[in-house]
């Protein structure tokens, strides 16, 4: 074979990897009918099964990007808040009296992705992501499609799109722990709807086949007018109001964030 037609391959591959990525990732920001780009916030509520506790839960979230979770047990109450442009913040009933407390680095980063209304693949160019097709996988006996993100600062996630609903049926990022590099699996299912919308009721995260954390959604409302500015508002006594984090685009805080 000519060099010629070598260099045709070694092209053409990543590149009908790319183009296919970006069709998969398109139709799932067009799911629903456009219903997923007109809702503009959500509230759940529901049970969280960790370290063997069962944990109430309540969480309201906006677009574009601001997310309250509290989480109540009887031993203690922890609500973490990020308002969009802020540095995110934890209180935990136990500790310091309830004062808002900065998360460590690894939390502040995982906040503010999760805090995210739509999702990286939602336009995701404009976030800096590049997007290539990874394969065909069945998750819950379905067929998906398999996606590799990566991000400015070569960041790698992946995520499962069930061909049939353009819906995220699976993600796994990396996490360092105890020196190591492992995987990070969160499943979602259970999907119902939600104003419009197909929103999953049951989140699974694991590692291996150990259990982190399972998420049971009891009720979700779409638009609701429990989701308030007021619910993400930074408390007076933050020590960072006013700081280099305010008025910073998402990406800049995520790169604050994360560090160099």
């Amino acid at each position: 074979m000519r060099p010629a037609l070598w260099l045709c391959l070694f092209v053409t591959v990543p590149l009908f990897a790319a183009d296919l990525g970006r069709e998969v990732a398109e139709k799932h920001a067009r799911r629903s009918g456009g219903a997923a780009a007109a809702l503009q916030s959500l509230y759940a509520e529901g049970r969280t099964l960790i370290g063997g506790e069962v944990v109430e839960f309540k969480l309201w979230s906006a677009r574009p990007n601001q997310l309250r979770i509290e989480s109540v047990s009887p031993q203690r109450k922890v609500v973490q808040v990020f308002d969009g442009t802020h540095e995110p913040f934890i209180e935990h009933s136990d500790v310091e009296g309830g004062r808002p407390l900065r998360m460590s680095e690894a939390e502040r980063a995982e906040f503010v992705a999760n805090a995210d209304f739509d999702g990286p693949l939602v336009n995701f160019a404009q976030k800096g992501y590049d997007v290539d097709f990874a394969g065909v996988e069945p998750v819950g006996g379905r067929p998906a499609t398999k996606l590799l993100l990566q991000s400015p600062r070569e960041d790698v996630m992946f995520f499962w799109v069930d061909q049939e609903n353009s819906e995220i049926v699976k993600r796994s990022v990396f996490r360092v722990a105890r020196g190591k590099r492992i995987a990070m699996d969160t499943y979602f299912s259970d999907f119902r709807p939600v104003a419009g919308t197909l929103q999953p009721h049951r989140v699974e995260a694991k590692s291996g086949e150990v259990t982190i954390y399972l998420m049971v959604v009891a009720r979700m409302e779409g638009n609701s007018p429990d989701v308030t500015a007021a619910r993400f508002a930074v408390p007076e006594n933050w020590p960072l109001l006013g700081s280099k984090f305010r008025a910073k685009s998402l990406d800049a805080l995520k790169n604050d964030l994360t560090g160099p």
